[in-house]
């Protein structure tokens, strides 16, 4: 497989050629939040030259006949965020129902409705719609779309509570419709290639100005973290059952001089992971912190002596790509994690570790590793995943595909 980044300049050319004047529509299965995950930075980066609007998740039932309606501003139409990025809710009579089908297909029909009239708005026709999930798929061909493409920022079917075989059935339709799917790891994107798709691994990223170890330095160390004695081993995002806790227990108790911090809201929903949670989250070198704003990401992982990636590993969860990794690698901090694949071709730089003894280790060899060439070329690897050249090779490939789509003439229809 060629590199992703195979042709593309390590420093950006503002001048150089890419897509401007497109509309691009993403439907979000949350709500909005800048520099948060894979598609607010893409997006945000596209919205440069283009229109894009951000659809939000409709209101559910509760939301519009209960006492919960339009919290924190919920309200439909358009607005403005920022450059040429847009954010829509649908109205508040189209809420999410679930049957009967009749009054499914009707929402949808005036959701589309809707949609159109929020093109109009911002003055957009013919848009590239840009789907992150196979449920999803059900617009396609319905907004006279010019492109499709697909995003695969996971293996859905492993997500807890999925119904894996309708999910794997309903991602089919959407990768053989798709003109360009996009998928954030090599395994993902062995997964999802067939002969009549067209399939590519673009990795996750990160902003390295804002997460490099020159800023860091530069940032307050928030004062939650500066109250935890060193040595420090942290991991930022949701405290939740993609986490491994019978391998932090195991570590946290092998490592009693090292200090676990974890930022993040909680939520752990199995029973047997909610005890294995109580277990680590009661040891007294653990501590488990109040979820940070965006901005104090990089400050806080610049705190850290030894970044963490400790999820649970299984056939669905082995396809992810961590956001975490690169901007663990641009503070120029060491990782340990479990084992994944899309560490390949940067092998070197992550220890990765099967069990708790071995992830012991891993920490205890981190922390006695002076700085020196190893962290030079984290801070190397970090800055070839800068978004703004991950964001230029998805500009890219659109670009090539809507060429090809206008010299064969291709039409979309509905279906």
């Amino acid at each position: 497989m060629r590199p992703w980044d195979e042709g593309l300049p390590l420093s950006i050319d503002p001048a150089a050629e890419r897509l401007r004047g497109e509309t691009i529509i993403c439907f979000g299965w949350s709500e909005w939040e800048p520099g948060a995950q894979t598609w607010n930075q893409v997006l945000l980066r596209l919205a440069r030259r283009n229109r894009v609007l951000f659809v939000a998740p409709p209101l559910e039932r509760t939301e519009v006949f209960g006492s919960r309606y339009a919290p924190n501003g919920k309200y439909g139409g358009v607005r403005h965020v920022r450059d040429h990025l847009y954010l829509f809710r649908y109205p508040r009579h189209l809420p999410t129902f679930y049957k009967p089908r009749a009054l499914v297909r009707t929402i949808q029909d005036l959701r589309i409705h809707a949609l159109r009239g929020a093109l109009r708005r911002i003055g957009g026709e013919k848009p590239i719609l840009y789907l992150l999930h196979p449920k999803f798929r059900g617009y396609i061909g319905r907004l006279d779309e010019k492109l499709v493409v697909y995003h695969v920022l996971d293996e859905y079917a492993g997500y807890l509570g999925a119904n894996k075989e309708r999910l794997r059935a309903e991602e089919a339709i959407l990768l053989d419709r798709a003109d360009l799917v996009l998928c954030v790891s090599p395994t993902l994107r062995n997964a999802k290639t067939a002969p009549h798709r067209n399939v590519h691994f673009v990795p996750n990223g990160v902003a390295f100005d804002r997460f490099s170890l020159a800023a860091a330095r530069e940032l307050p160390v928030p004062e939650e973290i500066a109250r935890i004695p060193r040595p420090r081993a942290g991991y930022i995002g949701r405290v939740c059952d993609k986490l491994d806790f019978l391998l932090l227990r195991d570590v946290a108790r092998l490592l009693p001089d090292v200090f676990f911090c974890f930022a993040g809201p909680a939520l752990v929903v199995t029973r047997e992971n909610r005890s294995l949670f109580d277990e680590w989250a009661a040891l007294p070198n653990v501590h488990l912190l109040a979820s940070r704003r965006t901005d104090e990401i990089p400050a806080m992982i610049g705190a850290f002596d030894v970044g963490l990636l400790p999820y649970e590993v299984s056939a669905e969860t082995r396809h992810r790509y961590p956001l975490k990794l690169h901007e663990y690698l641009a503070t120029g901090k060491p990782v340990v994690s479990v084992p994944l694949p899309c560490y390949e071709d940067f092998a070197d730089l992550v220890r990765s570790a099967p069990n708790a003894a071995a992830f012991a280790a891993g920490i205890r060899a981190a922390l006695a590793e002076e700085p020196g060439e190893s962290r030079e070329r984290r801070l190397t690897v970090a800055r070839r995943h800068d978004w703004d050249r991950i964001v230029l090779a998805i500009d890219r490939l659109i670009r090539d595909r809507i060429r090809l789509s206008a010299t064969r003439g291709t039409v979309r229809t509905a279906g």
